[in-house]
């Protein structure tokens, strides 16, 4: 699975110098408290910039702290950092609620203080957790607001930003071309710029994930190389462990597999350390979906000892994925139940990830329609730019909101379809179960079915023999075909477990299909099967 990165501006935009000190001496400077309130917050800041990507959990300790002491010490900026420094590192660790806590914290001091850019920040950091919770329409609000206040307080660097974090967001929705066109402008404002420390790292690691998806191989390895000689030497951590990730998935499709189980395991390791559960989660599957064709007990048993945290992750990708692994590897191993049972839930998330696609199909054909508007949109000047820019905003929103309206008409409609096919299935099933008892002169549940199933003919035409359980559980939906599982069980006195095992046995037996009426599905065919013996 390849990673994106949404640009976090937080940490772009807060950051207002450089320190180098070890962590000891500077949790030693925090707890001096003969030193001023404004010197120890400061120190926190400086312990921020260091070591937010080495220690993650211990920064968010003393940020903390810091916002204790600022709000006692009555300065309101020292406050909006520590908030906002905090929803940043919140937001890398997957922690999103409590991420958008401490950017709406962030925000109210901001709006008292009247301050239009970081204002800004908070609402880009914000469009970046909408991001990540796939609430493209709340994020794209927030991307243009943030761009909106940067240019009313002339900031083009703050506003450049902004413009790539929708950059980002057109690469979500699948639309890489114009992803790259927006990082291309952004790139090319960067070659007179002054060191801008990670940014132009993080800016090629997804240039390089759309050259992928546009399948520029060549191109997407030299960024990625580029991308990470940048952000190793900035020491970005998360963005490091993200490159290798990329550059995994670069290498299994060129047939690397070596090189890309290396890349991979270097990035779950980074991310073990980094305190960043969720994306080790991700590269522990993607090391279980490259150790399967080799080994693929090695491959069950790892995603078996971490199945519960996987299906804990938001998304239906990660969760299609888990199932793809443990279908294909308890069909390798020959454990056909099992395979069957992991090939419906598979079924299932395949899906909703399709009918995700869809939806995102939708927004991305919104965005089409005005690309070349966009396009333009970027190089006009003065008043005819900013007003061209508002009218595309306008259309932008009310493309997304019809596009949404279109996914839900679908919706209903595929919803309501369903159900009228399960039905007029179940009802044809009903009746040609009662056409086979009517053979006997008699109708079903109200008189005794003349019917019998005929055990030898059964078994002889599926080429086995039905065990005790099965042929008990025929017989009783033979009187009764819609009775549950829990009525069957306590018929022939087994567990519920015990009844369901049966069914799906019989279910690969007599090759069943259906997949609302099961057991009617069952009785029709076993009794097709012994009405033949006349």
């Amino acid at each position: 699975m390849r990673q994106l990165y949404a640009l976090l501006l937080c940490l772009c935009l807060s950051t207002s110098g450089w320190c180098q000190a070890d962590l000891p001496s500077l949790i030693a400077a925090w707890n001096d408290t003969t030193r001023s309130a404004e010197d120890r917050l400061q120190t926190v800041k400086d312990l921020h910039i260091e070591f937010h990507q080495q220690y993650p959990d211990t920064v968010l300790f003393y940020l903390k702290e810091m916002c204790d002491l600022a709000e006692s010490a009555e300065a309101p900026l020292a406050l909006y950092s520590a908030h906002n420094r905090m929803g940043s590192l919140l937001e890398k660790q997957g922690h999103l609620e409590e991420a958008l806590i401490s950017f709406d914290h962030a925000e109210q001091v901001a709006i008292a203080l009247g301050d239009s850019a970081r204002l800004g920040t908070v609402y880009g950091n914000r469009g970046n957790v909408h991001v990540q919770r796939n609430e493209y329409v709340e994020a794209t609000q927030h991307f243009n607001r943030a761009m909106d206040l940067y240019e009313a307080v002339g900031d083009a660097e703050r506003a450049n930003k902004s413009r790539m974090a929708l950059g980002n967001l057109f690469m979500i929705i699948g639309h890489h071309e114009l992803a790259m066109a927006q990082f291309e402008m952004v790139r090319s404002g960067l070659r007179d710029a002054e060191d801008m420390g990670y940014f132009p790292g993080l800016l090629e690691l997804n240039m390089g994930w759309c050259a992928y998806e546009l399948e520029d191989y060549e191109r997407a390895s030299t960024l990625y190389a580029s991308a990470l000689n940048t952000l190793e030497r900035e020491e970005q951590g998360f963005y490091v462990a993200g490159c290798y990730e990329n550059m995994s998935a670069l290498s299994e499709e060129l047939g690397a597999l070596d090189e890309a189980m290396k890349y991979r395991v270097t990035a779950m390791e980074m991310y073990r350390d980094l305190g960043a559960r969720g994306n080790e989660l991700s590269c522990l599957l993607a090391i279980a979906e490259l150790t399967l064709p080799s080994d693929p007990g090695k491959a069950l048993r790892v995603v078996n000892d971490n199945e519960r945290e996987l299906l804990g992750q938001t998304g239906y990708e990660i969760k299609h994925q888990l199932y793809s692994v443990m279908y294909q590897a308890h069909k390798a191993l020959g454990h056909d139940a099992m395979a069957l049972q992991m090939h419906e839930s598979f079924v299932l998330y395949d899906d909703s990830l399709q009918f995700e696609k869809h939806r995102l199909a939708v927004i991305r054909a919104a965005y089409e329609k005005d690309v070349e508007h966009q396009l333009r949109a970027v190089q006009w000047k003065g008043e005819q730019e900013q007003s061209r820019q508002e009218v595309q905003q306008l259309k932008t929103v009310l493309a997304l909101v019809l596009g949404f309206v279109a996914v839900i008409g679908l919706l209903v409609a595929y919803i309501v379809n369903i159900k009228r096919r399960h039905k007029d299935r179940r009802e044809e099933l009903m009746s040609e179960i009662e056409e086979l008892h009517l053979t006997g002169g008699h109708t079903l549940v109200l008189e005794t079915p003349v019917l019998e199933l005929n055990r030898a003919l059964l078994d002889l035409s599926l080429g086995r023999t039905l065990n005790d359980t099965d042929w008990k559980v025929l017989n009783i939906l033979l009187e009764d075909p819609a009775m549950t599982n829990r009525s069957i069980a306590e018929r022939v006195h087994l567990s519920v477990d015990g009844i369901g095992s049966s069914l799906r046995r019989m279910y690969l037996y007599f090759d069943i299909k259906e997949t609302k009426y099961k057991k009617m599905a069952l009785l029709h065919a076993a009794m097709k099967v012994s009405s033949e013996q006349d």
